[in-house]
């Protein structure tokens, strides 16, 4: 076969360790609207693509295998999630970056060659295999705004020889009739390496964008980010990422949903009309109740950092200059289904858009601090309980749902947290405990 660098394995990822405390966390998979696939199709070229040797004694020579970009997920890996060219109004392209690690040492990759740097990948009905490199509807050779970007943008090959590859992108969101949500700019910061890593100290390309979730249309302008798509072709590792086969891009939306509900033990049978002071947010508030609260961030810049070479093989996400709100105030079982919108008519709040299952639209944040859920049963006593800052950690692209069962044990009192984590469009509670905390 081909000839490939030998590397230790990657490392397995950490156990969760075990706590057995008055909580139950539990988690489901499944797929959500707002992650998007593009896939990269690398398929065997034909016709006059294939190279035959000049004399048969000549050595064996491989078929070329160009990169090509195709809409949506594979049928048997997700058949609900959608292909860009399916979310996408007006023009439907996406930028890639691609580079391929050519150097591994001591368990970190020390080198890099840009493959495609910033190129422009068009969609365009009915135009697959008119072209070897358009396999899928999805264009990239010629493509580009200005003709040193056509010129750019030729054929790519796999390098069945490189030690890693990676790929990563962004599209931009949805123009909407409001001019001031047009779709948001995505920059790069200090720019990104178009040749190799000996012309270049970059560690890794940034993607920032400033983002809302004060409206549906300020949440539709906002970018897709894609996740990192990483392998070494290692098939022990990565099965589904093997040289040669096709690569998912991961498009997802720099948003995660939350929202909360009280519950009952069984054989209490207090009305939901018995609930009062109900909110759920940052601890910090519940204690001072000042002017220097922390705010739970619904607007703000968000940035995603891919690496390029060393260790990591994931991207990071970051949110910055964030702007928001003090406190949830309603939550999930508190909506009657009587009324047509989902929620009590004049109760929806209006610094934000809450969908009729009370989904909470915020930024990804995975470094603020405990919550504390509020929550006066009967009388005016308000009971209190804190959901320690390890379990309110908030990725893009997944809805959170943080259930509090109401009990009585010498009076009413919460005891018992369950938090129920989703891929974004599960709009069922799971039943699958995966540890107690």
């Amino acid at each position: 076969m081909y000839p490939r660098a030998k590397r230790p394995g990657l490392e397995s990822a950490k156990k969760i360790k075990t706590m057995k405390v008055k909580f139950r966390h539990i988690a489901s998979t499944a797929c959500f609207p707002m992650l998007l696939a593009a896939v990269l199709v690398f398929a065997a070229c034909s016709g006059s693509d294939h190279l035959e040797p000049s004399e048969p004694s000549g050595p064996e020579v491989k078929d070329l295998m160009p990169i090509s970009f195709a809409g949506g997920m594979q049928e048997e890996q997700a058949v609900t999630r959608a292909g860009l060219e399916e979310v996408l109004t007006g023009d439907k392209t996406f930028q890639v970056w691609g580079y391929k690690n050519d150097a591994y040492s001591g368990g970190s990759y020390t080198s890099y060659q840009a493959v495609m740097p910033n190129f422009t990948v068009k969609w365009s009905a009915n135009t697959a295999y008119t072209t070897t490199s358009n396999t899928n509807d999805w264009e990239y050779v010629g493509q580009g705004s200005t003709p040193e970007q056509q010129a750019e943008q030729t054929i790519k090959y796999w390098d069945f020889a490189a030690n890693a590859y990676r790929f990563f992108g962004y599209a931009l969101g949805n123009a909407t009739a409001d001019p001031a949500t047009s779709p948001a700019v995505v920059t790069v910061p200090g720019g990104f390496p178009t040749g190799n890593s000996t012309s270049s100290s970059a560690e890794a390309v940034t993607f920032s964008a400033a983002v809302d979730a004060s409206s549906n249309a300020t949440i539709a302008a906002a970018p897709y980010f894609s996740h990192l798509w990483f392998s070494d072709g290692n098939a022990a590792t990565y099965p589904d990422r093997q040289f040669g086969q096709p690569v998912v891009l991961q498009f997802l939306k720099p948003f995660a949903r939350v929202r909360f509900l009280f519950t009952f033990v069984e054989g209490l049978n207090f009305g939901r009309e018995k609930l009062g002071h109900i909110g759920f947010g940052p601890s910090e508030n519940f204690d001072n109740g000042d002017a220097n609260d922390v705010l739970i961030n619904t607007a703000g810049t968000v940035s995603v950092t891919y690496p390029l070479k060393g260790t990591a093989t994931t991207e990071t996400w970051a949110t910055t200059n964030a702007t928001g709100i003090k406190q949830f105030d309603i939550d999930f079982y508190e909506v009657p289904v009587s009324t047509p919108q989902g929620y009590p008519v004049n109760s929806q709040p209006t610094s934000w858009p809450n969908t009729p299952e009370m989904w909470y639209t915020v930024l990804p944040n995975t470094t603020q601090s405990s919550f504390t859920a509020r929550v006066s049963v009967v009388s005016d006593e308000i009971k209190t309980v804190v959901i320690p800052a390890e379990y309110m950690q908030w990725k893009a692209g997944f809805e959170y749902t943080y259930k509090f069962k109401i009990t009585e044990t010498g009076g009413i009192t919460i005891d018992v947290v369950q938090v129920a984590i989703n891929d974004w469009g599960n709009k069922r509670f799971s039943d699958h405990s995966v540890f107690n905390w």
